[in-house]
């Protein structure tokens, strides 16, 4: 029987239907492949009750939630301090505007970490043609590696900042000094004025030599080797200009350190104690070796610090010395924090000042 032609288009028709399945079909496991292999968090969100929808395995993994515990969950759970600002500047221009993107949002995970984010979106298809959109697609992308190295580049900023600041505020005293005693010294001819010049460049000096480690070096320390605290304290007692000061090391651990960057810190601990400590005064080094803390200390018996300067003794620019730099200490908590060790300030027997170091 030969076909008419209108058995010949249904025949088309079908094919036509059967093969736009085919199409759609392949179409949506596709996407589906980009939704469950995104190295970015992606949630599908209902606009109107902002529950979610769907979830792939990324947004589990970053969240530290099943896919079931973030199905039953809302954007506030993940979002508490940020809810309010992602309906007004994201959920709002998704749904009038069809996109939205807003930045540094933190996300609270299951295990109460804050992890910063940028989220992009879209509206998805509305349900019935000419109708508003229903759902919205969300990525969440982990920003955290870029908030670390925004924090970092700030940091030295900061540090270039203060140099600038010390080097234009700070050094014009020495520098009025200089100018003041050479003029004198050349109307009067009195060359003893020049011990004066001398000693306000050798302040200069040093200011800009602590100046100089805290803007190149900061939280930076190089490998680490097993130093003895005792002998090095010696050394560098031995190196200092000491006066009538004694040195006294009840300390024979050893510790896991930088040994250039630990020496300056001694340094400058034992600096802070024969310029604040008054004379004649005693240094100690010591271990710390109790049952909740494992460290050293270095104190003195000089005049100590007050209770409510410890909390900015180791500001940049603090100090009570008019000859001093005010960083000194500075230098010894970075030195600290770039060990990944902790220090406190307290007071020795004597009433002098006494710095723990611990975390070892």
């Amino acid at each position: 029987m030969t076909p008419t032609n209108s058995d010949c288009e249904n025949g088309r028709d079908r094919v036509s239907e059967s093969e736009e399945g085919v199409r759609v079909t392949s179409t949506e496991e596709r996407y589906r492949k980009i939704f469950e292999h995104n190295n970015d968090a992606v949630m599908i969100v209902d606009i109107e009750s902002e529950a979610f929808v769907d979830v792939n395995p990324a947004a589990c993994e970053l969240l530290g939630y099943s896919r079931e515990e973030l199905l039953s969950m809302h954007p506030e759970d993940i979002h508490p301090d940020d809810v309010e600002r992602i309906r007004e500047e994201f959920i709002t221009q998704v749904h009038e505007e069809g996109t939205g993107f807003t930045d540094d949002l933190m996300c609270l995970s299951k295990s109460g970490e804050t992890i910063p984010v940028e989220i992009s979106g879209a509206a998805l298809d509305p349900e019935e043609e000419g109708g508003k959109s229903t759902r919205m697609i969300a990525m969440l992308r982990d920003i955290s590696q870029r908030v670390e190295h925004r924090r970092r580049l700030e940091k030295k900023i900061e540090r270039l900042d203060r140099f600038a600041s010390v080097v234009s505020h700070d050094l014009r005293n020495p520098l009025s000094i200089i100018k003041g005693h050479t003029e004198l010294a050349r109307e009067t001819g009195e060359l003893e004025r020049l011990d004066a010049i001398d000693e306000a460049v050798d302040r200069m000096d040093g200011m800009l030599s602590k100046l100089l480690r805290l803007t190149r070096e900061g939280n930076v320390i190089g490998d680490r080797t097993d130093v003895r605290i005792g002998t090095l304290s010696r050394q560098i007692w031995t190196d200092m200009d000491t006066g009538d000061a004694t040195l006294g090391i009840t300390s024979s651990r050893t510790v896991s350190a930088d040994p250039e960057r630990l020496r300056e810190l001694f340094e400058n601990l034992f600096d802070n104690a024969l310029h604040h400590g008054g004379s004649p005064v005693t240094v100690r080094v010591g271990s710390i070796d109790t049952a909740d803390e494992d460290g050293f200390f270095v104190e003195d018996t000089g005049e100590g610090i007050p209770i409510d300067s410890r909390e900015t003794v180791f500001e940049w620019g603090q100090t009570t010395s008019a000859e001093g730099t005010g960083f000194g200490l500075t230098i010894v908590a970075d030195i600290v924090a770039a060990h990944g060790w902790q220090i406190r300030v307290t007071e020795s027997e004597e009433g002098g000042a006494r710095f723990e170091i611990t975390g070892m």
